[in-house]
């Protein structure tokens, strides 16, 4: 009886009200939609996603070998990413490393060439989700004979899976070896011709500048066992990386 009572009275109102009652209650259910979507009307925002570190995958160079505590090019780059709020680096890199142990397990390669490094695989490495990834290999691949398109196909099929997963990807170039033959040099000089052409922005240079007039590494940034740099040269390499990052031609900057 209360709900017909009601329903005659409300009909027997004048066009007027009934119009403004009509409106308030589709104000009010237009509300009720919109504290839904944002989060049931707390007046608090969905927090942020967390910065992440960057990953370093690569050799000793990256590994920090030849530098002084803290004076590496990863550590210098894990501090000016601190300095800018950011969490650093996870740094993979291991000595003697070549690109082949940084793909994924089930990857196929050559005969003779070594097996997936479970501390360097890419796909593991991942699953942490870094939003830069950073492949520094300058020169083993070279020196263990490895064919040019060998070395690039392996550094462009991990830049491809780390976009896949969202993350950016810059690539170090190769570095001078005192111990590198012709035929090594050139595989580096071709390495870095074929990476810059692919990579565009996201290609760092260093090797011209580490490098004397005989293409061994220059007095001035050798750590003096003809293979590795001493701080001065991961000095040059951080500078170089980090003004590439900088420039915001590959990453936005932090």
């Amino acid at each position: 009886m209360g709900t017909e009572s009601d329903s005659s009275e409300l009909n027997a109102a004048p066009p007027r009200r009934r119009r403004r009652s009509a409106l308030r209650r589709l104000g009010a259910a237009a509300t009720l939609v919109l504290l839904s979507a944002c989060g049931g009307g707390s007046g608090e925002a969905a927090p942020p996603e967390p910065a992440r570190p960057w990953l370093v995958l690569g050799s000793s160079t990256a590994a920090g070998v030849g530098a002084t505590a803290g004076n590496s090019w990863a550590s210098l780059l894990d501090a000016a990413l601190r300095a800018a709020n950011q969490p650093g680096i996870t740094n993979r890199a291991k000595s003697g490393a070549t690109t082949y142990q940084a793909l994924p397990a089930a990857a196929t390669r050559p005969a003779g060439r070594p097996a997936t490094d479970p501390t360097q695989d890419i796909a593991l490495a991942l699953e942490a989700r870094p939003p830069v990834v950073v492949l520094a290999f300058p020169s083993n691949d070279a020196l263990l004979g490895y064919s040019v398109a060998e070395t690039t196909a392996n550094l462009l099929q991990l830049r491809e899976l780390a976009v896949a997963r969202g993350a950016r990807v810059i690539v170090l170039s190769t570095q001078p070896r005192d111990d590198a033959t012709a035929p090594a040099r050139a595989a580096m000089l071709e390495t870095d011709a074929v990476m810059s052409a692919a990579v565009g922005a996201c290609f760092v240079a260093v090797r011209a500048d580490l490098s004397d007039a005989s293409g061994r590494i220059a007095a001035a940034y050798s750590f003096g066992d003809g293979i590795h740099l001493n701080n001065a040269g991961h000095r040059l390499v951080f500078d170089r990386l980090w003004a590439a990052v900088r420039a915001g031609g590959c990453v936005t900057p932090p």
